[in-house]
C-alpha cells in the first residue's frame, strides 16, 4: 500500500501511528504521531500530548505503521549516509535506532542480546532462517578448548590483553568475517553491507557465490 494512501486513511480515523522518518533531529528513529493533514509533499502531524504541528516530507518517511501492525513502506527513501551513523556504546542502541529502517527496506530482522542481523524471505513470504548480514559480540574472556580425554569442547577462562577484537561482522559478500575492537566501527561496516545488498537478491551467509 502506498504511504500516502495509508496516511490519508489514518487521518480520517484519528489514530496515533508510528513513522520512521529519515530527517529532522532524530533521523531513522521511529516516532509516534497523530496525523492531521496531508499534501502532495508533506504530512502535518502532532506528537501525542503536544499541540505543536510538525511537518514531515513524504519523500523522507520510510515506514508508516498502524497500532494494529499494518504497514506501508516507502522503498524510494534514501538510506542514511554512513557518516550520519552515531557512535553508540551498546548494540541495543543501534538496534533501536536502525531496526525500523532496515525492516522498511524489506529485510527480515534477527536480534538477540549479543547480535543483530538482517535476512531475506522465501517467495511464499516466510523468512529464511540464516541471515545475509550480521554483527555480533564474541566474548573473548573464554576460549573453547577440546578435552583430549573426553573429546568434549568446553569454555576455558583466559586473561584479556586489551587487544581483543570482540565485534564480528559477517556478510554474504565476504569470504571471511571482519573483526573489530570497537562497536561503532563494526556497525558502520554492517550498515555499509546492508545498504550494498538487496533483500530481493542477497544470499545467506556462507552460501556458494
Amino acid at each position: 500500500m502506498p504511504i500516502a494512501e495509508m496516511l490519508n486513511r489514518m487521518i480520517t480515523t484519528s489514530e496515533v501511528i508510528t513513522i520512521t522518518y529519515n530527517g529532522g533531529s532524530r533521523p531513522g528513529q521511529p516516532r509516534k504521531v497523530l496525523p492531521i493533514s496531508l499534501s502532495v509533499e508533506e504530512l502535518i502531524a502532532v506528537e501525542p500530548g503536544s499541540h505543536i504541528k510538525k511537518h514531515y516530507k513524504l519523500k523522507q518517511i520510510a515506514l508508516v505503521e498502524s497500532s494494529s501492525g499494518e504497514r506501508a513502506i516507502n522503498t524510494e527513501v534514501k538510506s542514511l549516509a554512513v557518516s550520519d551513523i552515531p557512535n553508540f556504546e551498546t548494540l541495543s542502541e543501534y538496534v533501536a535506532r536502525f531496526e525500523s529502517e532496515l525492516r522498511a527496506a524489506g529485510w527480515h530482522i534477527f536480534t538477540s542480546e549479543t547480535s543483530f542481523a538482517i535476512g531475506t524471505y522465501f517467495k511464499n513470504g516466510k523468512p529464511r532462517k540464516t541471515p545475509s548480514v550480521a554483527i555480533q559480540y564474541c566474548d573473548r574472556s573464554f576460549l573453547m578448548v577440546m578435552d583430549l580425554d573426553t573429546g568434549r569442547v568446553a569454555p576455558v577462562e583466559q586473561e584479556l590483553t586489551g587487544r581483543e577484537r570482540p565485534w564480528r561482522v559477517d556478510s554474504w559478500r565476504f569470504k571471511e568475517a571482519k573483526t573489530f575492537t570497537e562497536l561503532p566501527h563494526a556497525f558502520k561496516l554492517f550498515i555499509q553491507e546492508a545498504q550494498a545488498s538487496d533483500p530481493a537478491t542477497a544470499k545467506v551467509l556462507f552460501s556458494p557465490r
